[in-house]
């Protein structure tokens, strides 16, 4: 099995834009503020206030800065000196994660939108589909070491 993949990232040319994440199924885990959305190769996490604090700084930075390596195993997410465990309703994103994370071809990160969710939300989006050259740039990639 893989041992380490790399992951293009990309921020909006411009503040508040974002593509639409598109159909899904969800999920969540309400206890800890942990909101999935599962679509057609692709995975997103609604950034939640609590969420996007610790996420939004150290994945989607765009100040040039490389993105400090994410360490993901059986049931825990390692992000520097910042481990969070997986609970037993985190099963279903782990899973697909793992399976993007194990298929062929690029695999790109960046921030969404969805109607059906507040004016302002944010969805941090994991997909095997590049997001629009248009609205989207490269920043530096990702390392993401499997445990």
């Amino acid at each position: 099995m893989l041992s380490e993949r790399t992951v293009r990232r990309y921020t909006a040319y411009f503040r508040g834009w974002a593509a639409a994440f598109g159909a899904h199924d969800k999920g969540s885990d309400e206890a800890r503020d942990l909101y999935w959305l599962f679509g057609e190769g692709q995975i997103g996490l609604v950034l939640t206030p609590a969420v996007k604090r610790f996420l939004y700084q150290r994945l989607l930075r765009s100040r040039g800065e490389d993105a400090p390596p994410v360490h993901l195993g059986r049931g825990v997410l390692r992000i520097e000196d910042t481990e969070l465990s997986f609970g037993e309703e985190d099963r279903r994103a782990f899973d697909i994660t793992m399976g993007l994370l194990a298929g062929g071809g690029d695999l790109h990160l960046y921030q969404t939108y969805h109607l059906f969710y507040p004016s302002g939300t944010r969805i941090l989006t994991l997909s095997c589909h590049p997001p629009l050259p248009l609205i989207y740039r490269e920043i530096a990639p990702l390392s993401v070491h499997l445990l």
